[in-house]
This record gives structure tokens, sequence and C-alpha cells, in this order.
């Protein structure tokens, strides 16, 4: 963006092409060269490396493309010089356009922000060639990262999802069981002391139970065995 500045002050030595896409032998108006820059500028501030497409990342993956009012409005440019320059640009090969559009529910069509995409050539054309494959090669190693990252939380997001079931099936077979248990053995010792014991002891063992199987629920990664041992200590009565 900075060493495009040296097209103004010799616009043939830099790039020729867009010196004459005005179609004249003259060189190109001062402020129509102007006009191009700061819209070359704006498009490499948005530009992707990996891709060479002028745009803003989107959510998957994909790519939100740019309106021409609104890279006018980051050069500063009003609406008719950008489309002069845009045009420049189109001739000159710095810029290439793929217009867009679909087809709305009344069977009518409706135009897109285009798909615009900067040449490499352009970083060659100011010495940056080999800075522009470096910068690529580290874009592309930096989409694999994220993309392994992304596979990666999927999985943990799916091994945690399971684990969480597995947790509330056991929380419900716990319940259910130890329910039964106490009611057979309260319907054998009622009336007795010692019945009231062991129904003490049966209702301590089943809050317990129900007590490890949140823990499980909350955190999957435990085993078995670390949540009764922190069902017990937070269940076990104070010493006096």
């Amino acid at each position: 963006m900075h060493r495009l500045g040296r097209y103004l002050d010799a616009p043939d030595e830099w790039l020729p092409s867009l010196n004459r896409a005005n179609g004249s032998a003259r060189q190109q108006r001062t402020e129509r060269s102007v006009a191009c820059i700061q819209l070359l500028r704006a498009s490499l501030k948005y530009l992707d490396l990996l891709t060479m497409r002028v745009g803003v990342p989107s959510t998957g993956g994909g790519m939100q493309n740019l309106t021409l009012p609104f890279l006018a409005g980051q050069a500063g440019l009003d609406q008719r010089r950008a489309e002069r320059a845009m045009r420049d640009l189109q001739k000159a090969g710095l810029t290439s356009v793929r217009p867009r559009c679909e087809r709305g529910d009344d069977g009518n069509y409706r135009g897109l922000a285009a798909i615009k995409y900067v040449p490499p050539a352009l970083f060659g054309a100011f010495g940056l060639a080999k800075w522009l494959r470096h910068e690529r090669s580290k874009a592309a190693l930096r989409q694999q990262r994220r993309a392994a990252a992304d596979v990666k939380q999927r999985w943990r997001d799916a091994r945690d999802e399971r684990e969480r079931a597995r947790g509330q099936l056991w929380l419900a077979g716990l319940k259910n069981g130890v329910a039964e248990r106490v009611d057979r053995s309260r319907s054998g010792r009622t009336g007795t002391s010692c019945g009231k014991v062991v129904d003490a002891k049966a209702e301590f063992e089943r809050q317990i139970q129900i007590r490890a199987g949140q823990i499980k629920q909350a955190n999957p990664s435990l085993d078995h065995e670390t949540c009764f041992r922190l069902a017990r200590q937070q269940l076990a009565p104070p010493r006096r």
C-alpha cells in the first residue's frame, strides 16, 4: 500500500498498463491516478492473501464480498469517481471482477456484491513477489492450523456430549435402582430400631450415588471412583 505511491511520481516506470488505461497516449491525469491508487489501497486493506480475494472472512470459512460503494467510502471517493477508477484498474489488469446475482421469490434477479481479486503480479511490479509467496505460505499454514483446531474442538464437543448423556443415563439408573433397594429394605424392617439404622445407611448411600451421578454429569472427564470419593467427601457429616 505504501509503495503504490511511487506510481504517482513515475507512472510509466511502475504501472504502465494503468497509465495507458484511458486509451490515450497522454499520461493519466493526476486526480484520476490518485483515485485509482486510493481504490487499490482500499482493496489491499481487505485482501485475503491466501485467495487474493477482496473481502471479509465469515463464519464457516466463507468470504463476504465488498461492494464498490463500500470500497469508495474506504478510499474517500465519491461513487462516480470510484466507478471510473474501477474501470481503469480492470483495463490495466490490476483488479478482476466477477459479477454475481441471485433469483428472488418473484422470479426477478437481484445483483449482489461482485467478487473482486487482486493479481499477485501487482506485488511483483513493486519488488514484493518473494515477500508475497512467503506471506501466502504462512497464511496457508495458519488456515491449516485453524482447520485442525476446529476439527479437534468438534471432536471434544462430541465426546463431552456423549459423556454427559451417559452420565444422565447412569444417574437415572442409580436413582431407580437405589430407590427399589431402599423400598425393599424398608418393607422388611419397619418398626424396628435396626430397620431405622439400615434405612438411614441405605438413604445415605442413595444420596452418595445420586451426588456422584451429578458430579459425573457436570464433569464428564472424571472417572466413577473419583466421583464417588468426591460425593462422600461432600456428604460426610461434620465431625463433632
